[in-house]
């Protein structure tokens, strides 16, 4: 039994190593709404996602903990933010731009 268990904390160790390099998060507008397309890329990399419907994305990297991604979309502010170990940036807000607060404001 000992063996089996063994075995299986051996075959563990690479699977768990896999999933370690991913940063996750959402991108919301200022009135809560999710952005669609918003480029989501790690700084100093080519790695780079889009959010879905939702706002949602997922980025994967070789590179270790501690991004900085960088954040953009047509009409809000591009944005830069910090991510730690764990992978998780959570939802994140993106401020309009000042086209857009025209646009918004009907000036």
């Amino acid at each position: 039994m000992r063996k089996v268990t063994f075995t299986l904390m051996l075959l563990a160790i690479p699977i768990l190593g896999f999933g370690q390099n991913v940063v996750t998060g959402k991108i919301i507008d200022e009135l809560g709404l999710p952005i669609y397309r918003a480029s989501v890329e790690i700084n100093s990399t080519n790695d780079k996602a889009y959010t879905d419907f939702d706002g949602v994305f997922s980025l994967e990297s070789d590179k270790d903990f501690h991004w900085k991604i960088n954040i953009s979309s047509k009409g809000y502010k591009t944005e830069s933010f910090f991510v730690l170990s764990g992978g998780s940036a959570g939802e994140i807000v993106l401020e309009y731009n000042a086209e857009m607060r025209k646009l918004l404001e009907g000036k």
